[in-house]
């Protein structure tokens, strides 16, 4: 049987693996020249599908493609959500509006080389260049269907705004990706988590596959020892059930005894002389 320590270790590296799938990852912008509004998706979604529906939702095929992506800065986080949360994207800001799509949680991400990679995977020809070169290299695409800009987080934010903005207005771009490189701290943590959540499942294994020869070995077909391990998660635990009613109960009788307190009445006339206590004549 599993201690507690190992019960709640599982537990914790389960809540963690779940924290991470649903909130570490960086967010994508894309722009596909159709101005009807954007769409919200907090589903996951990763690069290799989000480069091949914004290629395959261009309005026009002709068009190159390009995808921006935001260095980590100086810290290791997310450059993207850094420079818009600062406003240093004003420009780039004001054509949210005009976005086809927004994805808060991008996968996939962890590396510009990942990047790069699943845009290979997505498009036939990738150019992969720079904020300071792109203007020349969009010039000269020959055949090119997908320009990969990377921009370090250190760069102007001014520089970088207007390269947005007016890759966004080019007449000459079909669909345009903005995102970024997930925190390195989010990397290293979902690393940490995968591992130790596939060292618990090796050894979940290992347990099952000896207890099972032990059961061969003694001949017991029914599996007596075999214990399923699962984990419920309630609303209220005992404690914390228990807590609340004592808190209803006090709050009541609180009530009650003000209520009572308050329609306490004393009399409303004072005299400085006493009435004649005795027998009346």
């Amino acid at each position: 049987h599993a201690t507690p320590k190992l019960t709640a270790m599982r537990t914790v590296i389960t809540l963690l693996a779940a924290l991470i799938s649903s909130a570490a990852a960086a967010p994508a912008i894309v722009w596909t020249g159709e101005s009807s509004g954007a769409k919200h998706s907090s589903d996951i979604i990763d690069t290799r599908s989000l480069i091949s529906s914004a290629t395959a939702g261009s309005s026009d095929s002709s068009l190159a493609n390009v995808v921006f992506v935001v260095g980590r800065d100086e810290h290791g986080s997310d450059g993207l959500t850094g420079l818009a949360s600062a406003g240093s994207l004003p420009k780039t800001a004001a054509k949210y509006s005009d976005a086809s799509s927004m994805y808060h949680f991008v996968r996939g991400n962890e590396s510009k080389a990942s990047i790069l990679k699943d845009a290979q995977s997505s498009a036939s020809k990738v150019v992969q260049t720079n904020l300071a070169d792109l203007q020349s290299a969009m010039k000269k695409p020959e055949g090119a269907d997908l320009f990969l800009v990377n921009i370090d987080a250190a760069s102007s934010p001014s520089d970088i705004d207007a390269a947005i903005s007016s890759t966004i207005d080019n007449k000459e771009v079909g669909s345009f990706v903005l995102t970024a490189v997930r925190p390195i701290s989010e990397v290293k943590l979902e690393r940490d988590v995968n591992a130790k959540k596939q060292y618990f499942e090796h050894q979940k294994k290992a347990k099952k596959a000896s207890r099972r020869r032990l059961d061969d070995g003694n001949g017991n077909d029914n599996g007596d020892n075999e214990t399923k391990e699962a984990i419920y998660y309630v609303h209220f635990t005992p404690n914390i059930f228990s807590g609340f009613l004592f808190f209803l109960f006090f709050s009541v009788v609180t009530f009650i005894g003000m209520t009572c307190m308050g329609n306490i009445a004393g009399q409303d006339v004072y005299v400085s002389k006493y009435p004649v206590i005795g027998r009346e004549a």
